[in-house]
């Protein structure tokens, strides 16, 4: 009785097997019924299509359009301040550096005092200044007087040739010590013994921000040593690095968009304003943009890396989206539809030759096998061919 049992449990398991197998073969045909790309029999240029696998795939129908569309050339570049924005700060005498509060970032007004100088130096620049014009007086009235004498051949030429050399050397000098005093913002109107100063002050040139600071308070700075670096940056502008190909489509005035990494889902729109004439060592010209929108352009900070797109001259022509466009073996198609079928549609792949294009839109150029009556697959193709 017990092996009666058993044969039959063994024999229910096996019928329950063979069951559960084919319902699991069918289930799995089920599901890829609808996916499998079929070709026309004996045209491997033709793809059936069915209606289920269009739905599935989101796929789109479209045709060809006459559209006004801008080639896109893709660079990479950097945020600058022009050279006039860039300014270094260098004494013209040597002094010791004191008062110096700056730190990287700070933003001064042009006229502010940065830091001062002191420096034995200074002293006798305006001791020798002030002795020189309390001289030229002098020296002017012995001048006129001996040029008098000698109009009047009572004096010798050489007494009146003297005395005009030591005025006029006494002057240069003092017209000389006057500017230098200037350059070092001595003001020589109001400056007397009494008023002879021992430092002097060193004033930001331009309004921007301090870059960068190289002495410390204390320290000896030589003349037309670095003390620090200004930069304003009112005029930032982008500087594009275009390969040498593309550098004859470079024109001013073409539009220029960019994005910053630092900044993802910004975009930046600019202007080219001028296009370099030298090529670099890296096959490189540079082209220079202005940045169209004030606002945007004050969150730049010179130095910023970005990757931008530069709009050539717009050009109308038969265009298709991007996406219409499938490859196969490195030639491009598209896939038109012939007719319809049962449930579906027969496609035929017509190979095309490409002109210009950017990240929406592809020139498509003239083809026999296409009108603007095509029906074109502009969504999806990419799943239909190897």
């Amino acid at each position: 009785m017990e092996n009666i049992k058993s044969n039959l449990m063994i024999r229910l398991g096996l019928a329950f097997g063979v069951v559960l197998f084919t319902q699991c073969n069918s289930s799995n045909q089920d599901d890829g019924e609808g996916i499998e790309v079929m070709s026309s029999i004996g045209d491997e240029n033709s793809i059936i299509l069915t209606q289920p696998q269009f739905e599935s795939m989101n796929m789109q129908w479209g045709t060809l359009e006459n559209q006004n569309f801008a080639e896109e050339v893709k660079v990479q570049g950097e945020v600058k301040v022009p050279v006039e924005g860039i300014q270094d700060i260098t004494p013209f005498y040597g002094g010791y550096v004191n008062g110096l509060k700056l730190i990287e970032g700070q933003e001064v007004r042009k006229g502010e005092v940065l830091f001062y100088l002191e420096s034995p130096e200074f002293v006798r620049l305006q001791q020798n200044y002030l002795e020189a014009k309390s001289q030229l007086s002098y020296l002017k009235e012995e001048f006129e007087r001996q040029k008098t004498l000698y109009d009047e051949k009572i004096a010798s030429q050489k007494g009146y040739l003297k005395a005009e050399s030591e005025y006029q050397t006494t002057l240069a000098q003092a017209e000389s010590l006057k500017k230098q005093l200037g350059m070092i913002h001595i003001n020589v109107s109001s400056l007397t013994a009494e008023t002879i100063q021992d430092r002097i002050p060193v004033v930001s040139p331009i309004s921007g921000f301090v870059e960068s600071i190289h002495t410390v308070p204390g320290a000896f700075l030589p003349s037309a040593s670095k003390a620090a670096t200004l930069i304003n940056t009112e005029h930032i502008h982008v500087e594009l690095n275009v390969f040498e190909k593309d550098a004859i489509f470079m024109e001013k005035g073409q539009e220029v968009s960019f994005t910053l990494p630092d900044m993802p889902g910004q975009n930046f729109a600019a202007e080219i304003h001028m296009v370099g004439k030298a090529i670099s060592e890296q096959r490189f010209i540079p082209v220079h943009a202005h940045v169209l929108d004030e606002a945007l352009e004050r969150k730049l900070v010179p130095g910023m890396f970005l990757e931008a797109k530069i709009k050539l001259n717009p050009k109308e022509a038969w265009s298709l989206p991007s996406t219409a466009i499938v490859s196969s073996e490195g030639v491009d198609y598209v896939l038109v539809q012939e007719r319809t079928v049962d449930n579906g549609f027969q496609l035929a792949k017509v190979k095309v030759e490409l002109g210009r294009q950017n990240d929406e839109l592809v020139e498509v150029l003239p083809n026999s096998n296409l009108n603007e009556n095509s029906k074109i697959l502009i969504k999806g193709g990419f799943n239909l061919l190897p």
